[in-house]
């Protein structure tokens, strides 16, 4: 009988150890999953937060080109306000920093439609520039290929309707091009001017049919030292050697801005870019936003 009530409270004992495991056990998984759902949480909302961030940043850069609008004639230049990034800037918990760039200082291909006024001359100017990168001729047919229709009709009265190219992607270009030409390039909503004092040294270099490194460098250190506020003052202060092949199609002034802002709140990062069309002194308007 002494035995079997020993056997007895031995089973008990083990009986409520078990059950005492499980339920820690129990209790653990609770914690566990509770710590993953609060840090879930907490996730999605520094990435929301972050993700205001970057919205408001878009906000910000908007405020600085209407700014810039009311202060300064039409001239578009790199000495403005709105050129100068928005470093890392720390906030509570995070960080935001951004830039905005004059995407009318990039060959717009659009340039290139029927409807362009230009698109000679900025026909000539884009072989020129795919000639300085080193871009093949299959790569520039391939290019040309989007544009058929533009390019090959000189005579028609009424040109053949081309819809504007809104990504680079849809170029089917190879990559080795790509990376080569997209710097220099951009795709906007209509032909626009090439801004004059906010192209970079191989766009510049391909307005003109004939320039030396010497005066080309001559005239970006120019540039830097006061911008061209028009261009017949561009054409006074060329230096002899340089001549531009076609005036048509280039400018003092820009509406096209693209805007990058990124955001980090704790651990979450969040980015924004923005297609900002800026007409005279006009709040500027939004073509398309992406926050992600």
């Amino acid at each position: 009988m002494k035995t079997r009530a020993f056997l007895h409270r031995g089973a008990a004992l083990i009986i409520a150890m078990l059950v005492a495991a499980l339920a820690a056990a129990v209790a653990v998984t609770l914690i566990v999953n509770e710590q993953r759902w609060l840090a879930n949480v907490n996730a999605k909302r520094d990435h929301a937060q972050a993700q205001a961030l970057a919205d408001a940043g878009v906000q910000w850069a908007r405020h600085m080109l209407f700014q810039d609008a009311r202060h300064s004639d039409a001239t578009v230049h790199l000495k403005q306000t709105w050129a100068f990034p928005l470093p890392p800037t720390p906030i509570e918990n995070g960080s935001i920093e951004g830039r905005i760039v004059d995407l009318q200082g990039r060959f717009n291909l659009n340039n290139l439609l029927p409807t362009s006024h230009s698109k000679r001359a900025d026909h000539e100017r884009f072989n020129r520039l795919c000639r300085q990168l080193g871009l093949d001729d299959k790569a520039r047919q391939a290019l040309f290929a989007y544009y058929s229709a533009s390019l090959s009709d000189t005579q028609t009265t009424n040109p053949p309707a081309l819809p504007p190219l809104f990504d680079l992607g849809d170029l089917a270009l190879p990559a080795a091009a790509m990376v080569k030409l997209a710097p220099h390039l951009t795709a906007l909503p209509e032909p626009t001017p090439l801004n004059i004092n906010t192209a970079d040294r191989d766009t510049l270099k391909a307005v003109f049919t004939d320039i030396s490194d010497d005066d080309l460098n001559k005239i970006l250190a120019e540039r830097d030292q006061q911008p061209f506020y028009s261009l017949a003052e561009f054409h006074r202060r060329l230096p002899s050697g340089a001549h531009t092949f076609n005036e048509e199609g280039l400018g003092v002034s820009s509406r096209y801005f693209l805007v990058a802002v990124r955001a980090r709140q704790g651990d979450a990062r969040a980015q924004a870019q923005a297609l900002l069309r800026r007409d005279a002194k006009r709040w500027p308007e939004i073509v398309w936003k992406t926050v992600e």
